[in-house]
């Protein structure tokens, strides 16, 4: 990036640009080559002008949450990476009348914040999400669930920022599949998700808060820790399930480098140390060659790859 546009970045936004700076940190994997420019976002006017800079200047870029659903390649991204700062990370809970609450959440609120504070208040619909790491705007994107429920059963509205200001999409307008929000890809490269309204049912406190310590101990029983992993790599296929196919194919413990199937869990990908991003690739793609020569199934990856 040219020392002028750099300069001219710098100036949209209040918070200190970090150049040039590894992401390997800003991932759950712990992998990753630098970005250009790792810009933190904290009020919505900036990220307005922000996207109008970033449009006309031609840098591309790219919002980041949590990083736990990402996979960095080691070259890193030549553009901006974006991060959503203070005015995305505010809660509020808002009485609709009937027994059911709006939580009207920044994009930038990270998921187990949100479903902690509905264990205090006594709110229910969230408890899936219990143990799912990311951020709330993240888990709309991807229409992130568990145990039978989703996002799209408690979204009632998204808000949208572009370089125009912002847009409240309403639930008829929103469209979601099996772990992804299907209307999301005519705004990417151009509006970033600032915050969503969700709908929640008032219930007793500790209720809320044992169905949630349920569902953790269930998520934390079956999946790989203290390995650097994003989370479940594949998408489940129709009717079946990506772990029990990986497992099928004797592919648990399979390595390339520093990356590893889980031993615990064959759909996560694990860092087992000093894994590389080519590493992971490389065993995606062996693991996908396998899968296809033993089931006859095309596994498709649910992490982003950056």
């Amino acid at each position: 990036m040219e020392q002028r546009l750099r300069q001219e970045l710098s100036r949209i936004v209040a918070h200190p640009v970090q150049w040039d700076c590894s992401l390997a940190e800003y991932t759950s994997f712990g992998i990753g080559g630098p970005a250009e420019a790792l810009v933190t976002v904290d009020r919505r006017e900036e990220l307005a002008a922000l996207l109008g800079f970033l449009e006309a200047s031609r840098i591309p870029w790219r919002v980041i949450g949590k990083g736990t659903n990402l996979l960095v390649r080691d070259e890193g991204f030549a553009g901006a990476v974006l991060l959503l700062g203070r005015d995305f990370k505010q809660v509020d809970l808002v009485p609709g009348g009937g027994g059911l609450w709006r939580a009207r959440v920044g994009a930038g609120c990270s998921l187990a914040r949100l479903v902690s504070l509905c264990g205090v208040k006594g709110l229910a619909g969230l408890e899936f999400a219990v143990g799912i790491p990311g951020t709330v705007g993240g888990a709309a994107v991807m229409n992130a669930g568990a145990w039978g429920s989703d996002m799209a059963a408690v979204i009632r509205a998204v808000t949208m920022i572009d370089q125009a200001g912002e847009e409240v999409l309403g639930r008829e307008d929103l469209h979601f599949g099996y772990r992804c929000w299907q209307d999301f890809r005519r705004f990417a490269g151009r509006a970033v998700v600032a915050g969503c309204e969700l709908e929640l049912a008032e219930d007793d406190p500790q209720e809320v808060r044992r169905r949630c310590t349920v569902f953790q101990q269930k998520r934390q029983g079956g999946q790989p820790r203290g390995q650097g992993n994003a989370g479940s790599f594949f998408r489940n296929p129709a009717n079946d399930s990506a772990g029990r196919l990986i497992e099928a194919s004797g592919l648990k413990g399979m390595t390339v480098g520093g990356a590893m199937v889980s031993e615990k869990h064959a759909n996560f990908l694990v860092n087992a140390g000093g894994a590389t991003a080519a590493d992971v690739l490389a065993l995606m793609r062996l693991v996908q060659d396998k899968v296809r020569q033993d089931s006859g199934v095309e596994l498709e990856p649910e992490v982003h790859v950056l």
